[in-house]
């Protein structure tokens, strides 16, 4: 069995608990305007490796996950549209007693998310947007599967960390926080994190040749971090910045 990797990153340390390896695999059921990681669609980088080949790598910094409780995240791109390589790479990582994450958007089948379930210590979920017209022009797919999926992981009992992009104008406004605060309540969830949209990824759009759908947005100063946090606390999501 073999996967699409087109980059693994070193002591990364907002890819879940502690510092940690993470693993980003080639291909994405979505086109986000705002895309932090163009190569894992344009392909150019990825290479077929092996899950021993990738653990071996994971495995050379195991010393720093176990002192910080840091571990093995498998990212994108979409990484549960290579669902069985997820599933071999990190069953193997967790025989090594490594905590495991997988970052998804959702946009994958439910035969996919319960491929990876035993074998996952925490899902990351990125809930786009909540109003599906707009999650269509803004991503290139609907919501309703993505919101399908966040319910069943959480009916589930499976440990998932919910996560927002902030795009300062596409999905900070007040109306579209209360509507994904009444979701995250639906659910049971009260706690959200906060991924603030960033601008490095303009440089990777021109090596690649392509071109980046928000070129003038600015990254969300403080006082709009703050701002969301506090319109989401008063609708009883607690909310974290992350990044």
């Amino acid at each position: 069995m073999k996967g699409r990797v087109f980059d693994v990153q070193r002591f990364c340390v907002h890819d879940g608990p502690g510092i940690r390896t993470t693993v980003f695999l080639a291909g994405c059921s979505l086109r986000c305007a705002w895309c932090h990681n163009p190569e894992s669609f344009a392909g150019a980088s990825a290479r077929w490796r092996t899950p021993d080949d990738v653990l071996a790598e994971v495995l050379q910094d195991r010393d720093y996950y176990a002192t910080s409780g840091g571990g093995l995240t498998v990212s994108g791109g979409e990484p549960l549209l290579q669902a069985d390589f997820v599933h071999a790479l990190l069953s193997r990582a967790k025989g090594h007693g490594l905590h495991t994450c997988v970052q998804t958007a959702g946009e994958v089948t439910r035969g996919a998310l319960e491929a990876v379930l035993e074998v996952v210590d925490l899902f990351q979920f990125d809930l786009k947007q909540m109003n599906s017209a707009r999650h269509l022009a803004l991503t290139g797919a609907g919501n309703e599967r993505i919101l399908e999926n966040a319910a069943w992981l959480a009916s589930r009992g499976a440990p998932v960390d919910f996560r927002l992009p902030l795009v300062p104008g596409y999905t900070d406004d007040d109306a579209h926080l209360a509507s994904l605060a009444r979701f995250l309540r639906s659910l049971g969830v009260s706690a959200l994190q906060l991924v603030p949209y960033q601008r490095l990824y303009l440089e990777k759009y021109a090596q690649l040749g392509l071109t980046p759908r928000l070129p003038a947005t600015l990254y969300p100063g403080v006082d709009l971090l703050e701002r969301a946090a506090a319109t989401l606390a008063s609708l009883g999501i607690e909310a974290a910045c992350c990044g």
